[in-house]
């Protein structure tokens, strides 16, 4: 049998930038993450980016280096200081409260109505169960400090260039692509528009939530403040989860053991000052940025940190308000 040979052409035409493609993507794999961060990065201190160029007289190298090193700096000096008090405290709460742990249970047990002789032991090996298992995955996280640090030193290299370069690349991106540039331009405009709100209306207001918690906690005498707040902080990012999962438990101990004040403190406190935030400011952040309903943004939260871990914060958003776009401009329906 005759072998076409145009048909062979056509395969291997067609094979060649699949191969060369998959290729690509196998290279790019272990960085993918470190360049979203970079990017999600480099478009919030964008405008910092621009000041700093301007007063350096468009001089792009310096500029960026400038840049690159106090973002680097805004992360490390605070992570630094919370790292120290967070090792500290969980130490602190590891020495002084899991041992009481059983003691405690046992008290909760006593107020339990219909109980059978194997809940208490159940509920203290649970407990005892959770508390190995974070162990563990401190010691795991630990182990993998190499790995971060490589990831930190890529997405520091790649905010550099993005710093440097950025605007040439998206006018490149503007005159090879087959895309009308106008669909590019408002792809780059959806993803900055789409990472700033969940800055401000995710991560912003979690932060808030979790120092106003922690003030919360020192003010009543409550032990480790900047752990709970840290926990609370990332209770805060997820949606429909919320701090009074950290704040709640603590007020009902402090009422259980008698300080009747400081629980009712932690209570108001918990309620108007910390829930006020999520009520009033995260939707606000993101319903007004994002252009589209709450809802959308919690699934696209929740979504994209299923999907794609913490990144999926800012990617599951994004890709909602493009699908949302892509909807509008082929239906003619507003979302």
């Amino acid at each position: 049998m005759e072998i076409d040979r145009k048909k062979v052409v056509a395969v291997v035409l067609v094979l060649i930038p699949v191969l060369i493609l998959y290729g690509a993507h196998e290279v790019f794999k272990p960085f993918y993450k470190a360049i979203l961060w970079a990017v999600i990065v480099g478009v919030t201190f964008w405008p910092v980016n621009k000041k700093i160029r301007l007063l350096l007289r468009g001089r792009e190298a310096l500029s960026s280096l400038i840049a690159t090193v106090g973002v680097l700096l805004f992360f490390l000096i605070p992570s630094a200081f919370l790292i120290k008090s967070l090792v500290t405290q969980v130490s602190y709460v590891y020495e002084k409260v899991y041992p009481q742990i059983p003691m405690i249970l046992d008290r909760i047990y006593q107020l339990i109505p219909f109980k059978d002789d194997s809940l208490k032991e159940n509920l203290i090996t649970n407990f005892k169960d959770v508390g190995q298992v974070l162990i563990s995955y401190m010691s795991s996280a630990t182990g993998n400090v190499l790995s971060v640090l490589f990831q930190m030193s890529v997405t520091v290299l790649i905010l550099y260039f993005i710093f440097r370069d950025g605007e040439r690349f998206i006018e490149r991106l503007r005159n090879s692509m087959l895309i009308p540039s106008e669909e590019i331009d408002i792809f780059v405009r959806e993803t900055g528009e789409v990472i700033r709100a969940v800055i401000y209306g995710v991560i912003f207001t979690a932060m808030l939530q979790g120092v106003l918690g922690g003030i919360g906690f020192w003010i009543t005498g409550l032990p480790a403040p900047v752990l709970f707040g840290a926990i609370m902080f990332i209770m805060a990012i997820i949606p429909f989860a919320g701090t009074a999962i950290v704040w709640g438990p603590a007020a009902v101990y402090l009422l259980y053991y008698g300080m009747i004040w400081q629980g009712i403190f932690l209570i108001l406190w918990g309620l108007l000052a910390v829930g006020m935030i999520d009520n009033f400011l995260r939707p606000y952040f993101i319903s007004k940025r994002l252009g589209f309903h709450v809802i959308f943004s919690f699934i696209g939260i929740i979504g994209g940190m299923s999907a794609f871990g913490f990144v999926g914060v800012f990617l599951g958003p994004l890709l909602i308000a493009l699908l949302i776009r892509l909807i509008e401009k082929y239906s003619g329906m507003e979302a």
